[in-house]
């Protein structure tokens, strides 16, 4: 499946390449704040916001003066902490995913400023769970599907100088649990991030 994705990718940036004339490309960074909507047996369950970071490359295919299409990879910290306390004592968990994502954008841009939505397919790389009775981290990624779908959202400023600011939500529209673990637990991924950019030839 890594494989597979790469395979995407690297098809999605050589299309890029073709137009070089009206694409550009870039780095990107910043801050995730991230949480879980976890339910089971119709129970949800709350859980706190986790901060972590994203960081990748991006490519920005012009369609026209006002419309691109955005290709982007890159990898992210997601996650969320969880805080329970009963007769005086209290307990924290936390739960660390590391994915590589792939979403393909439509971007409006004027002046600077832009807005992009579009349809985003990520790979967990990692999954490890900490409790705050252990020192010792579990790795539990074998809990979790290999693939997520998300929808995103955002909007962001360029300065003419390439550098810029900008900011996204992220709603996990896949079930994170696996179907073999014998339950009828539900996990979807949310974030939001916030984070700079740069653009090489713009």
């Amino acid at each position: 499946m890594r494989n597979f994705l790469l395979a995407i990718a690297a098809i999605t940036f050589s299309a890029a390449s073709t137009q070089a004339q009206t694409t550009s490309f870039g780095l990107k960074g910043g801050m995730t704040a991230s949480n879980m909507k976890m339910s089971s047996s119709g129970i949800s369950i709350s859980l706190t916001t986790k901060i972590g970071f994203y960081a990748g490359a991006f490519a920005e295919v012009g369609v026209s003066e006002k419309f691109a299409i955005q290709p982007e990879l890159f990898y992210s910290s997601m996650g969320a902490k969880m805080k329970a306390s009963d007769s005086g004592m209290t307990a924290s968990a936390s739960e660390n995913l590391g994915y590589i994502n792939l979403p393909i954008l439509a971007k409006y841009k004027s002046d600077g400023f832009s807005i992009f939505a579009g349809p985003q397919l990520s790979y967990l790389l990692s999954a490890k769970s900490k409790s705050s009775q252990s020192s010792e981290t579990v790795n539990d990624k074998d809990e979790y599907k290999p693939i997520e779908v998300s929808g995103v959202l955002g909007a962001g400023y360029t300065l003419s100088n390439g550098f810029g600011i900008d900011a996204r939500y992220q709603l996990g529209l896949t079930n994170l649990i696996k179907d073999n673990q014998g339950t009828d637990a539900t996990a979807k991924n949310s974030a939001f991030m916030v984070g700079v950019h740069y653009f090489f030839n713009r």
